[in-house]
């Protein structure tokens, strides 16, 4: 049963009681059986036409046979997506019962897994959206029509209403706090007036129609309810549960071997089902109930629906059980589990422990937010995160001692549990950043692979003591540290802090990156007042970071420190190039077709700096030399300095006994339409490594010095160009291959050229503003330094430091609410917001320190499903210094 259908046959009762019906009118009705749509499709179709009618004999789905489509002869290949669906409506909306297309307010497209790009109409009258009134038009790759869902309204009027909306939130409030049966700490988000039609979801036609205020009621955590008031009568109609509730599905492979293949049918067990003989079914069901639980109270995530597969057009958070891969791949019985992107596998025995369930779950997690790249450093902390909120679940639900923060402590294992939280050094893994168990994953190492892609497993051992440490404390590494969460076995500090970092990590983290996210989180919630955090367990946030030495390059995988972005004293930095702004992917092109823009084919997923999409080329097979050019000349001022600086990661082939580096990146600079090598000019963080023939393979880049090896994860560098000052240039990276074997590939981001303003000083005999004019007797003035009597001498002003702190509430509005503090007070003066970069940029004034954006239902359309990022900049004045934050949330 779909949601809509599902609040529809809750509330017809409610509904009933309604009043203020609204007029019916022409917006849509039965077609006519002459009706020219249908002729126009039928005459159109290539072959295949499926048409379906509701109850009422509306035409509400129109679908063609694979291969086929509508051919619409207003529209062609090079029609935007947009336009043609438009066109579509315009030629065969009559079809639908539509008389009138233009009270449909196009969404944000959507390009399908199945290769179709989906536009979505949402229904509106008189200006409010109707609820659940929409049209859904799918066309093929050349702009044709596949098909079109329709689920509308016949209402076109919409009467005044006679409630305001001020009266109804306070009735919304009332009737979402008897429900939720929290009264004290509920928020009202304003969705504005909407019209309310039960017909469009399903119930029957004589319940009534009408006008309603919509808000959303919740605490921004495990309550989160729709309701909906008359805007007439002033009664609630409908209050309703938008937290979706866990709905799990279990398959058993029984050790059978076969591929990762999603459990979407032939269940071992299903929501609600009794308990099977099945040990492995019933515990992997169990656990999966528990870490959603752990996840709703933790952060109001239901997983349910974050990581659901579909199911008949339902989401279903499904795992499979007793898991082995196909005759050739591995033992049988599987002696591990994972998370494959898109459900729980476990082998046989493997989710019979609580912490491991709530361990693949929370991968899942990590996939919808940061991504964080499963290779070295980045891979590490998706590790240890996942680790950690494994041994939240096991605290709150476990009933077995957890004290010792053992991962795996449940497994029948001959080795014992997999991991020590408490102390890493137990199973061979690093609990600090210079640990000698830190490894660069080079042991035991073949030509063609890492054993450990980079030490993702053993390397996590640094943030698992972080986080045991947070949460527990301890004396370690001359450190002592209070664990925040005390008393509280169910670690819900922890948790909560965990959570907030995993929203707000980058795919590409270093363990430095992660200090920082740490510390930053901890001060945001102290300055929001959610959680009961406190100024003190920042500070023991703070001992542990530096305990466990998070900003401290690894001696065993060491990168240098990053190229600093500056210019020389008195010059002032101006950015002639970002490649952030704009459209990203057109500000260069590449001569091969192995560069790509985003998510990558090679299946490594995203990797960044900052957002979420980098440039990547694999270190692929003969794929020889390949490079990335700047689509367009960058002018270089004369007379001053420029830089190149860019963020990079890379693992090219290589070998680190005896070394040797077969392939690699070098940068050149294209100047007068010739690509020249940049290698010799003056780097921080330049290319080193001489690449060599790896025999018996040919290399015709033998000799060249290029940046070769493993990065041991981002790092930033830069080139001085002032020997280009005058000159147009496009930075240009090329990949250098040699004939035979290959290793990952190199990520480029934050690529940006800046030059060094020099002030301008006034031509000569210029006379200087406020300086006597020659030949007029200069005044006598006192000597600035000596104070005239009786007046006081002007003090330094102070600037105090401040915080700005992000809230963010989403519903069909998004409300982002800034707190500024300045020292112990309230800021003052006005805060700028901006959405995804420069997509929305506003000014607020702060109000007893704070600042609110509200983004309106169609600009949240606008931005469309997915994670998006706010940022918020406090200037400062002249008595507080300026601050800034950011932080992420997702719409769905």
């Amino acid at each position: 049963m779909t949601q809509h259908t599902k609040v529809a046959a809750a509330l017809v009762a409610a509904v009933a009681l309604a009043g203020g019906q609204l007029a019916w009118g022409s917006a849509q009705a039965a077609p006519e059986p002459t009706d020219p749509g249908l002729s126009r499709l039928t005459a159109d179709a290539t072959a295949g036409l499926r048409v379906e009618r509701d109850a009422a004999g509306v035409v509400d789905f129109v679908g063609t046979a694979a291969g086929s489509s509508v051919v619409n002869p207003a529209v062609s290949s090079v029609s935007s997506v947009r336009d043609a669906a438009r066109a579509h409506l315009d030629r065969y909306g009559s079809t639908l019962g539509l008389t009138d297309s233009s009270e449909l307010v196009v969404s944000p497209t959507v390009h399908t897994v199945s290769g179709q790009d989906v536009v979505r109409f949402q229904q509106e009258v008189d200006g409010a959206p109707v609820i659940g009134g929409q049209v859904v038009v799918s066309l093929r790759p050349d702009r044709q029509l596949g098909s079109v869902l329709s689920t509308l309204s016949d209402v076109d009027v919409l009467p005044a209403a006679s409630v305001t909306e001020a009266d109804a939130r306070t009735t919304a409030l009332a009737a979402g706090a008897r429900e939720a049966g929290t009264p004290g700490a509920l928020h009202v988000i304003d969705e504005g007036r909407a019209v309310w039609d039960p017909t469009v979801f399903g119930a029957p036609t004589s319940l009534p129609v009408t006008g309603v205020w919509a808000f959303e009621v919740g605490d921004g955590e495990a309550v989160r309810r729709l309701v909906l008031v008359d805007d007439t009568s002033g009664r609630v109609i409908v209050d309703h549960d938008l937290v979706e509730h866990v709905d799990r599905v279990v398959c058993d492979r029984n050790n059978v071997r076969g591929t990762a293949t999603a459990c979407t049918s032939g269940f071992a067990r299903i929501e609600g089902q009794a308990a099977t003989s099945v040990v492995d079914v019933d515990k992997a069901y169990d656990y999966a109930g528990e870490v959603s639980t752990a996840y709703l109270q933790l952060a109001g995530l239901d997983l349910t629906q974050a990581l659901g597969v579909d199911v008949a057009g339902q989401k279903k958070l499904a795992a499979t059980v007793r898991f082995c891969y196909p005759t050739g791949q591995g033992a049988c019985p599987y002696a591990n589990a994972f998370w494959n992107g898109t459900q729980m596998f476990y082998g046989s025995g493997f989710a019979a422990a609580d912490d491991v369930v709530g361990h693949e779950m929370t991968h899942g997690v990590i996939d919808q937010y940061s991504e964080l790249l499963y290779w070295g450093q980045s891979g590490a902390i998706n590790e240890s995160i996942a680790d950690i909120m494994g041994e939240v679940v096991d605290h709150r639900f476990g009933s077995d001692d957890d004290s010792q923060w053992k991962l795996a402590e449940d497994l029948a294992l001959s080795t014992g549990p997999i991991r020590d939280m408490s102390d890493p050094t137990a199973k061979g893994d690093p609990d600090r950043m210079t640990s000698p168990l830190y490894t660069a994953d080079l042991t035991g190492w073949s030509p063609y692979a890492y054993p450990d892609s980079g030490g993702v497993h053993s390397n996590s051992g640094v943030g698992n003591k972080t986080g045991y440490l947070i949460s527990q404390g301890g004396t370690f590494n001359g450190r002592t540290i209070v664990g925040i969460d005390g008393v509280d076995t169910g670690l819900t500090k922890s948790g909560r802090l965990w959570f907030d970092v995993i929203t707000r990590l980058t795919s590409g983290s270093d363990y430095a990156d992660l200090a920082a996210v740490l510390e930053q989180s901890c001060a945001d919630f102290v300055t929001s007042g959610v959680g009961g955090f406190t100024s003190a367990d920042c500070g023991n946030v703070a001992q542990a970071v530096a305990a466990t030495e998070l900003r401290t390059t690894p001696a065993n995988a060491p990168q240098p420190a990053d190229a600093v972005r500056s210019c020389p004293a008195g010059t002032t930095l101006r950015e002639l190039f970002d490649s952030e702004t704009g459209t990203p992917a057109s500000k260069f092109t590449a001569s091969a077709g192995l560069w790509i823009y985003g998510r990558t084919s090679a299946g490594w997923g995203s990797n960044a700096t900052s957002g979420k999409d980098s440039w990547f080329v694999p270190n692929a097979t003969g794929s020889g030399a390949t490079s990335l050019v700047a689509a367009s000349d960058i002018a270089l001022p004369s007379g001053q300095k420029s830089f190149l600086h860019f963020q990079q990661w890379r693992v090219f082939q290589w070998r680190p006994s005896p070394v040797l580096y077969a392939d690699g990146g070098t940068v050149e600079v294209v100047a007068g339409g010739v690509a020249q090598d940049a290698s010799g000019l003056p780097w921080t963080n330049g290319p080193q490594q001489v690449l060599q023939v790896w025999s018996p393979n040919t290399n015709p880049w033998a000799g060249m010095k290029a940046f070769g090896g493993d990065s041991f994860g981002w790092t930033a560098s830069q080139v001085d160009l002032s020997s280009y000052a005058g000159q147009g240039v496009r930075p240009s990276f090329t990949s250098r291959v040699d004939s035979a074997g290959a290793f990952v590939g190199w990520w480029l981001d934050d690529i940006t050229v800046y030059t060094c303003d020099v002030p301008t000083t006034p031509p000569p005999g210029t006379p200087t503003p406020g300086a006597p004019t020659p030949g007029t007797p200069t005044p006598s003035l006192p000597n600035p330094s000596t104070p005239t009597p009786g007046t006081p001498t002007p003090g330094t002003p102070t600037q105090a430091g401040s915080t700005t702190s992000l809230k963010v509430v989403t519903g069909r509005k998004v409300t982002v609410v800034a707190t500024v503090r300045v020292g112990s007070a309230k800021g003052t003066g006005s805060v700028t917001f901006s959405v995804d970069g420069t997509t929305i940029r506003k000014t607020v004034v702060l109000t007893k320190g704070k600042a609110n954006l509200t983004l309106s239902p169609k600009t949240v359309g606008r931005l469309g499903r997915g994670r998006h990022t706010v940022k918020a900049s406090y200037p400062g004045s002249s008595s507080a210094k300026p601050s800034r934050t950011r932080t992420s949330f997702t719409l769905k």
